[in-house]
């Protein structure tokens, strides 16, 4: 795990480091505590679709073990061609929260990376 303080200052800056994390076991969209159905609630909250969020544009990504929580990521693609990145973390204490933004050119695991450390502050 990549230490905070090892990172650039700025997450947008981070689309040159290089991580992987481990993918939970079952890799699978149903492991997910919370089900599609609260994902797509709050995507139709949180995205600029609001009203016209769609599932078909919810598409599953993968799971990953960050640090000690548990993720899931799914990306969103709004009506306007935004790609969004939608998370799910479950923290090592059961606390869970739902993130939904734009990824500014990080990969997955990069955008995972951020959203762990809080950094996900665009959108």
């Amino acid at each position: 795990m990549i230490r905070r303080e090892d990172l650039p200052e700025d997450a947008a800056d981070w689309n040159s480091v290089s991580v992987s994390f481990d993918r939970l076991r079952p890799d699978r969209e149903d492991t997910c505590p919370a089900s599609r159905n609260e994902i797509m609630d709050y995507v139709q909250i949180e995205s600029s679709d609001t009203e016209s969020a769609d599932d078909a544009a919810l598409k599953y990504l993968r799971t990953a073990l960050v640090g000690d929580a548990s993720y899931w990521l799914w990306s969103y693609s709004e009506s306007d061609g935004t790609l969004c990145f939608v998370t799910f973390c479950k923290s090592a204490d059961g606390s869970t929260i739902l993130g939904l933004a734009e990824p500014n050119g990080l990969s997955e695991e990069q955008y995972l990376l951020a959203d762990y450390y809080g950094e996900v502050y665009w959108s």
